[in-house]
C-alpha cells in the first residue's frame, strides 16, 4: 500500500469513528427525548388524576356545605335545578339558584322560585318544576346582560329581585353591587316610601326598607352560599 493509500485509509477510519460517535450522540439524544416524553406523559397523567381527585373532593365539600346551609325542602329540588340550569347554560350558578329558592320559599310553596311574575303571570301561578325552569331561563337572561354590561355576580342576584334594570343602574355606577347602591336604587324606585322590616339581616340598619323589592336581597342570599 502506497503512502497515499495509507493516508486515505487513516482519513476514512477517522471519519468512520467520527460518524460512529455522532450516531451514538444522536441515538443518546433521541433516547433522552423519548424518555422525557414518556416521563412527561406519566407526570401529566398523574397531574390529571390528581386534578380530577381535587375537583371531586371540592365538589364533595361543596355538597356537604350546601347540605349544612340549605333546608331539605330545597335540596329535594337540587337535581331539577341543575337540569334546567345546565339546559339554560348556567350550570355553574346552581348554588346561587338554590340559595335564592331558600330565600324565596324555602322550597315550601308551589312556585318555589317565585318566578311567575317574571314570566308575565299572576303571582304563585306556576308549579315547582315550571317555577324552576322559568327561574333558570330568567336568571340566564340576567347573566347574559351582566356579561354584556360587565357587572358582578351580586348585581345579578339583586337583579333577580329588582329586575333587569338594576344591571343598567350598576353599570352606570361603577359596575359593582354594593348595599348602598341597592338602597339608593330602591329609594329612587319607591319614591322614598319606607316600611318596617323585622329581620335579623336588617338589625344593623334599623329594621326598615324602601317599598321596592328587597334591598337586603344579596345579604339574604349570601347566607346560604357555601
Amino acid at each position: 500500500m502506497s503512502k497515499r493509500d495509507r493516508k486515505r485509509a487513516r482519513r476514512l477510519a477517522k471519519e468512520n469513528r467520527e460518524n460512529e460517535v455522532r450516531l451514538q450522540i444522536v441515538m443518546a439524544v433521541v433516547s433522552a427525548v423519548l424518555l422525557i416524553i414518556v416521563l412527561g406523559a406519566g407526570i401529566f397523567k398523574v397531574e390529571e388524576e390528581l386534578k380530577e381527585e381535587r375537583i371531586e373532593k371540592e365538589a364533595e365539600e361543596l355538597q356537604a356545605r350546601e347540605e349544612e346551609l340549605l333546608s331539605d325542602s330545597v335540596l329535594q329540588y337540587e337535581d331539577t335545578v341543575r337540569h334546567y340550569a345546565e339546559e339554560a347554560g348556567i350550570g355553574e350558578h346552581v348554588p346561587v339558584l338554590l340559595a335564592i329558592m331558600e330565600v324565596e320559599t324555602k322550597g315550601e310553596r308551589d312556585d318555589v322560585m317565585q318566578s311567575s311574575e317574571s314570566a308575565g303571570l299572576e303571582p304563585n301561578s306556576l308549579g315547582p318544576e315550571e317555577s324552576i325552569e322559568q327561574a333558570c331561563d330568567y336568571y340566564a337572561g340576567l347573566v347574559r346582560r351582566a356579561e354584556e354590561y360587565e357587572v358582578d355576580r351580586n348585581t345579578i342576584i339583586q337583579a333577580y329581585n329588582y329586575g333587569p334594570s338594576y344591571i343598567y343602574y350598576i353599570a352606570e355606577n361603577g359596575g359593582k353591587h354594593t348595599f348602598d347602591l341597592a338602597v339608593e336604587y330602591a329609594e329612587e324606585m319607591s319614591g322614598g316610601r319606607t316600611a318596617d322590616y323585622t329581620h335579623p339581616i336588617a338589625d344593623d340598619n334599623g329594621n326598615w326598607m324602601y317599598l321596592y323589592g328587597n334591598m337586603y336581597y344579596v345579604k339574604l342570599v349570601e347566607q346560604y352560599l357555601p
